[in-house]
């Protein structure tokens, strides 16, 4: 059953969801401009054991890009759910 309480309640966790990608992109940018790396190269470099020190930067760097794959698939999943409700 659709109703518009579930659209507003979509169109809120949406918003939600582009707030926090906003504000971890962000973050992953000041990280990429403070060690001249852009954060899929850091993940590769790191996860094959290439890169040491910076232990917690590089902690909340790899926790960030984690956090931002599952915020953009959670809004995916959002969009997906608003779509069919349009239909």
């Amino acid at each position: 059953m659709h109703t518009d309480e579930y659209e507003i309640s979509l169109s809120r966790e949406l918003d939600v969801c582009d707030g926090r990608i906003r504000e971890i992109r962000r973050f992953l940018a000041v990280m990429e401009k403070r060690y001249s790396l852009d954060t899929e190269m850091f993940v590769r470099e790191f996860r094959d054991g290439r890169l040491t020190g910076h232990a917690d930067d590089f902690t909340l760097w790899i926790d960030n890009y984690e956090a931002l794959k599952r915020w953009e698939a959670l809004k995916r999943q959002y969009e997906g759910l608003l779509k069919r409700m349009k239909i």
